[in-house]
């Protein structure tokens, strides 16, 4: 029979080399101070490394460069999976990645459901900051939350009918009929009126 440090390591082998957790992903095999314990160890022994109050990887490993650092989507996606908070990319990143700004977001910013704080890891500061979408629109990689995310980073003055329908050619049928829906839950209003205009494009 498997002892319960023997179930945790291998449950973080499974995820595979690069995996951020926290204890609380392992409360189902074991009491939350047995948990500590056991990983505490774990990182006495090498096998798993501390990043950062709290959180912990099973760190990749470069033939050349040996340890690499830790994944920072892994950390934010971790930190969620602790508060049972939704994230999502930054307005900034949002609009990089939908090709509406050339502009590279120089800082690692993710929004969340959850409570504003930044997350010291090594040299980095990752923070998350308080989203202007309804916590149904939020969700990682959804092209709807991307959508919302980007236009509200442009900011209302800057929204052109260009970005309205570069934007809609991201969505599909579903994705418009999810923003008409959650319309009304959209804090800012000129925000909500760019987001329908956004849904009725064909």
């Amino acid at each position: 029979m498997l002892s319960t440090a023997q179930k945790i390591m291998n449950r973080i082998k499974r995820k595979g080399r690069g995996w951020v957790f926290t204890p609380q992903d392992f409360v189902d095999l074991a009491s939350r101070s047995n948990v500590d314990v056991i990983i505490h160890r774990l990182v006495q022994d090498g096998d798993i490394r501390r990043i950062s109050r709290g959180l912990y990887d099973y760190p990749k490993l470069d033939a050349d460069i040996g340890v690499m650092a830790p994944s920072i989507k892994g950390v934010a996606q971790a930190v969620a999976r602790k508060t049972g908070d939704r994230i999502a990319h930054s307005g900034a990143t949002a609009a990089n990645l939908l090709g509406l700004t050339t502009q590279v977001p120089g800082k690692v910013v993710y929004t969340t459901t959850g409570k504003p704080k930044t997350i010291p890891v090594k040299n980095k500061q990752i923070r998350l900051v308080s989203s202007p979408l309804p916590d149904a629109l939020l969700e990682w990689d959804s092209p709807v939350s991307m959508t919302l995310q980007a236009l509200n980073n442009l900011g209302k003055k800057h929204v052109t009918r260009d970005h309205i329908q570069k934007c809609a050619q991201h969505l599909t049928d579903s994705d418009k009929s999810q923003i008409r829906k959650n319309l009304r839950y959209i804090k800012s209003a000129w925000l909500a009126d760019i987001a329908r205009q956004v849904s009725e494009q064909n």
